[in-house]
C-alpha cells in the first residue's frame, strides 16, 4: 500500500509537470512566431507612421525614445546611447513598430505572458506594454550584456532553438520573472532576440491553484536550482520570502538572479538529494525537513528544464496506513501471548530432556571445544582421550586431523610467504640498485610498466610513457630494428641483446638492450622485459682510450726508436774511451804520474756508469716496445739467490753493510722464471738496498710461501727510507727520489724490473718509512713441478 501510495504522488508530479511543459511550450510557440514576424517586419519597407514619428525623441545622451504610449495602446522603443543613432537606425525602429498588432495580440491571447519585446545587438529595445523607458533605463544601457540576451547566441544556443531563462530581475520593471527567448538571424549573423515574459507571480498563482493530494505542496524549480514559484507553506517551512516584485530606485545595469537562499538544491535539509535531485529527471525521496519527515517527488518539465517539486507529510500520506499498522499491532501481541504461553509449556518439556542429554553430552564438547581452541591456537597436534558417545569421538577425531592437515598448510605456507617475501625483497633490491632502464613491454611494442630509469633519467618522465608505443621513443631505423629483436626473442625464447642511438631530453645516447620474455601462465598477451643500460660515457671512453692509445704507442715507439738508435750509437766511442784508458793506465812503457792516473780513472768509473745507462736504456726501449721476450724456467730458488748473494757480498763488505740472509729455508723451492731476468731484477733490488743504506746498516733477505701459488722474496734495509708522497714515482722511468745524499744511478732499474716481472707473472710491492728504512716484496709464481 505504502508503494501505491508513493508511486501516486510521482504520477501526481508529473503530471504537474507536464502541464505547466504545456503552457510553457504554447508560449515557446508563440515566441516562434513572434521572431518570425519580426524577421519580416526586418525586410519589410513598411514607413513609421506619423504618430509613432512624434511621439519619438533623442535626448543629450544619445538615447533615442518613445516618449508617449500611442491612441490605441502601444509599444515603448528605447535604443540606448552606447549606439549612435542615426537615419538607418531610425529606419530599424519604425520598420518594427509595424508589429505593434501583433505583440499586443500575443500579450491579450496568452494569460501568463507578462511583456513582449525585441532586443537587437546595439542596444535597441522594442517592448509592450508601453512603459516609461527614459526613467527605468539607463542612457547607455548594454542590453546584449543581460541574461535574457546571451542565452540565446550561438554560444549558448547553437541549435537557434526558442529556450527559457531561469528567474532574473527584469530592468523593464516588472519584477522577478522568467523568459522565453529565441535569436533573430539575418544570414547567420545575430541581429537581436525576440521574448516573451512570464513573472514569478504568475507562476506561483499557478502553482497555488494545483489540488495535490495529501495536502501536497507544489514548488517549481529552475535549471540551476533556485525555487520560481511556491506557495507560502513551502516559504514558512524553508524559512524564505518569495520575491515578486522590485523597488526600482535605481536602473538595472547587469544581470540580477534570485540570492542563493532560493537555491533548492543548496538547502541544508536537501543537501544529501540535491546531486540526486539535480540530475534525475525524475525522482521520489523520503527526507527530514523542519523536524517532519517529507515525501519529495520530483518530474522535470521538458521544454524548459525547469523541476516540478511535490511535497508532502509523511504523516498525512500514510495515516490511514498507520491506523491499519495499529489494529495489526494489536492482533500481534494476542498472538505473541497465545505463542508464549505454548512455548513456555514446550520449552519447559524441551528443558528437562536437555539437561538429561546435556550431562551425557558436555564432557565430550567440553573436548572437542578444547581441541578446537588448541588448534585455533596454533597448537596443531591433539591427543584424542576416550569418549564414550561414538559420534562426538568420531567428530574429535576428525577434528584432530583437520588441525593436523592445517598445521601443515600453515607451515607451508608460512614457508612460502617467506620465501616470497626474501624473493620480493631481493628483487626490489636488485632493481632500485640497477644503474639501468627496466620496462615491461608487450607483443606489439606497447610499454605497458617502467620499473626503474637510471639516475640521469627522471622517473616522472619514464612513467609518463606508460601506455605509448616503443615507436615514440626511436627513429624509424631503430624502432624496426629493435621490434624483429622483440618478435625474435618472443619466437625463440631467448635472451637477445642490441646497441642503439636514441635522442633523449638530455642528448643523444647511446643504449645497450638485452630482451628477455616473460613467462606468465595466466595473460595470453606475450611480454618481454627489456633492461636497457645508458654505455654513452662507456663509448667515448672506449673512443678516447683508443685514440690515447694510439697516440701514446706511436710516442712510445717512436721513443725508443730513438734511445735504442742513441744507444747503439753512444755504445761504440764508450768502449772506445773505457779501451784507450784503461790502455793508459796499464802502460809501463810511459807510466802516467799520479795525477794522471787518478784522472783517468775518473774518466773510466764516469765511462762506466754511462754504459751501464746505456744499457739499461736499451732494457727498458726494449720492454717497452715489446721487443725483449723472457724464457721460462724452472729455476732452484737457493740457486739464484746464491749467485746474486756472491755478487753483492763484495759491495756490502766495501760498504760496511751486513747481508742476512733469512730465507735458506726456502731454498728448495722452484720458482717459474727467466732465470737471467729474475737474478737482473734481484741484483738491482740488492744494489738499491746497499747504495741507500746508512753505514754499517744491514740488509736482511726473506722467503716465503703466499697465497696464489707464489714465493715471496723480500729483501728489508735499514736505510734512509722513502717518504709516502714519492712510492708512487719510484716505478717512473728517470725519476730519482732525493733523500738526502747523492747515489749514483740512472732511475729506470726500478722500471725495468717491474716490467720484467709483469712479463714472467710477477710484481713488485714496496712499503717504507722515510728515516727507517724500506721493504721491497718480489712475488712469483712457483713452478708447476713444486
Amino acid at each position: 500500500m505504502k508503494n501505491e501510495v508513493l508511486n501516486e504522488l510521482q504520477i501526481v508530479a508529473g503530471q504537474e509537470a507536464g502541464m505547466i511543459g504545456n503552457q510553457t511550450h504554447r508560449i515557446s510557440i508563440l515566441t516562434d512566431v513572434f521572431r518570425d514576424s519580426v524577421s519580416d517586419a526586418l525586410h519589410s519597407g513598411q514607413a513609421i507612421s506619423a504618430e509613432d514619428r512624434e511621439r519619438l525623441k533623442q535626448n543629450a545622451n544619445g538615447a533615442y525614445y518613445s516618449t508617449a504610449n500611442s491612441s490605441t495602446g502601444g509599444a515603448a522603443v528605447f535604443y540606448s546611447g552606447v549606439t549612435k543613432v542615426g537615419v538607418e537606425e531610425k529606419n530599424k525602429v519604425g520598420r518594427l513598430l509595424s508589429l505593434q498588432p501583433v505583440m499586443k495580440s500575443m500579450v491579450t491571447r496568452e494569460p501568463l505572458a507578462t511583456a513582449i519585446y525585441f532586443n537587437t545587438f546595439d542596444s535597441l529595445n522594442i517592448i509592450y506594454p508601453y512603459m516609461d523607458v527614459i526613467n527605468q533605463y539607463a542612457p547607455k544601457q548594454n542590453i546584449p550584456s543581460f541574461n535574457f540576451y546571451y542565452e540565446a547566441d550561438a554560444k549558448h544556443n547553437p541549435e537557434r532553438n526558442a529556450v527559457w531563462t531561469d528567474a532574473y530581475l527584469d530592468p523593464a520593471g516588472n519584477g522577478w520573472l522568467a523568459s522565453s527567448i529565441a535569436p533573430v538571424y539575418n544570414n547567420n549573423v545575430l541581429e537581436g532576440v525576440v521574448g516573451i515574459d512570464v513573472t514569478v507571480e504568475n507562476l506561483r498563482k499557478d502553482v497555488l491553484e494545483l489540488d495535490i493530494p495529501w495536502n501536497g505542496l507544489g514548488i517549481l524549480v529552475g535549471k540551476n536550482g533556485k525555487v520560481l514559484a511556491m506557495p507560502e507553506q513551502i516559504e514558512k517551512l524553508f524559512g524564505i520570502k518569495e520575491l515578486t516584485s522590485h523597488n526600482y530606485r535605481n536602473p538595472v545595469l547587469e544581470d540580477t538572479f534570485k540570492p542563493d537562499e532560493f537555491n533548492l538544491f543548496a538547502h541544508k535539509d536537501l543537501k544529501s538529494i540535491a546531486a540526486k535531485l539535480a540530475s534525475n529527471k525524475n525522482g521520489l525521496s523520503e527526507i527530514e525537513i523542519g523536524g517532519k519527515m517529507q515525501i519529495l517527488a520530483w518530474s522535470t518539465v521538458d521544454t524548459t528544464n525547469w523541476k516540478f517539486v511535490v511535497l508532502s507529510e509523511e504523516d498525512t500520506i500514510f495515516a490511514e496506513t498507520n491506523r491499519l499498522e495499529l489494529k495489526l499491532d494489536q492482533i500481534g501481541m494476542y498472538l505473541i501471548f497465545g505463542l508464549v504461553f505454548f512455548y513456555t509449556i514446550y520449552f519447559a518439556i524441551l528443558y528437562w530432556r536437555a539437561r538429561v542429554m546435556s550431562r551425557k553430552m558436555s564432557k565430550p564438547l567440553h573436548i572437542i571445544n578444547n581441541i578446537a581452541i588448541g588448534i585455533g591456537n596454533g597448537r596443531y597436534e591433539q591427543l584424542i582421550p576416550d569418549i564414550e558417545v561414538y559420534e562426538m569421538k568420531e567428530t574429535a577425531t576428525i577434528l584432530a586431523a583437520v588441525g593436523r592437515k592445517l598445521g601443515n598448510s600453515n607451515k607451508n605456507l608460512l614457508e612460502v610467504r617467506n620465501e616470497l617475501e626474501d624473493r620480493e625483497a631481493d628483487m626490489q633490491a636488485m632493481i632500485h640498485s640497477l644503474d639501468d632502464i627496466i620496462m615491461e613491454i608487450d607483443e606489439k611494442g606497447l610499454i605497458e610498466k617502467v620499473w626503474t630509469v637510471g639516475k640521469i633519467f627522471k622517473i616522472e618522465t619514464a612513467r609518463s610513457m606508460e601506455g605509448t608505443h616503443i615507436t615514440n621513443l626511436f627513429d624509424e631505423e631503430t624502432a624496426k630494428s629493435y621490434l624483429d629483436t622483440l618478435h625474435k626473442v618472443l619466437r625463440t625464447g631467448e635472451t637477445l641483446g642490441l646497441e642503439f642511438s636514441v635522442q633523449t631530453s638530455i642528448g643523444l645516447r647511446w643504449m645497450q638492450v638485452n630482451i628477455t620474455p616473460i613467462h606468465k601462465k595466466n595473460e595470453i598477451s606475450r611480454k618481454v622485459c627489456m633492461i636497457a643500460r645508458d654505455i654513452t660515457d662507456r663509448r667515448q671512453y672506449e673512443h678516447s682510450l683508443r685514440r690515447s692509445k694510439e697516440i701514446a704507442e706511436k710516442a712510445s715507439k717512436a721513443k725508443s726508436e730513438f734511445l735504442s738508435n742513441m744507444s747503439h750509437e753512444l755504445r761504440t766511442p764508450m768502449n772506445a774511451i773505457l779501451g784507450f784508458s784503461q790502455l793508459l793506465e796499464y802502460d809501463t812503457a810511459e807510466p802516467l804520474s799520479l795525477s794522471q792516473k787518478e784522472s783517468v780513472r775518473e774518466i773510466i768509473k764516469a765511462g762506466k756508469h754511462l754504459l751501464q745507462l746505456i744499457s739499461e736504456i736499451l732494457d727498458l726501449s726494449r720492454v717497452e716496445s715489446g721487443r725483449s721476450s723472457v724464457y721460462m724456467e724452472n729455476v732452484r730458488l737457493g740457486d739464484i739467490l746464491e749467485e746474486c748473494f756472491s755478487w753483492v757480498q763484495p759491495i756490502c763488505d766495501l760498504s760496511g753493510i751486513q747481508l742476512h740472509n733469512d730465507s735458506r729455508a726456502m731454498y728448495e723451492e722452484s720458482i717459474s722464471c727467466d732465470r737471467v731476468r729474475m737474478k737482473q731484477v734481484l741484483l738491482n733490488l740488492l744494489s738499491n738496498a746497499i747504495k741507500y743504506n746508512k753505514p754499517n746498516g744491514s740488509v736482511i733477505i726473506r722467503a716465503m710461501l703466499v697465497e696464489g701459488n707464489q714465493v715471496a722474496i723480500i729483501i728489508e734495509d735499514t736505510g734512509i727510507g722513502i717518504r709516502s708522497e714519492d712510492l708512487v714515482q719510484i716505478f717512473e722511468p728517470f725519476q730519482r727520489i732525493y733523500q738526502g745524499k747523492q747515489v749514483e744511478g740512472t732511475g729506470i732499474g726500478l722500471t725495468v724490473s717491474s716490467k720484467l716481472l709483469e712479463m714472467m707473472g710477477g710484481k713488485i710491492q714496496v712499503t717504507s718509512i722515510f728515516g727507517e728504512g724500506s721493504l721491497f716484496k718480489i712475488l712469483i709464481p712457483l713452478s708447476s713441478l713444486a
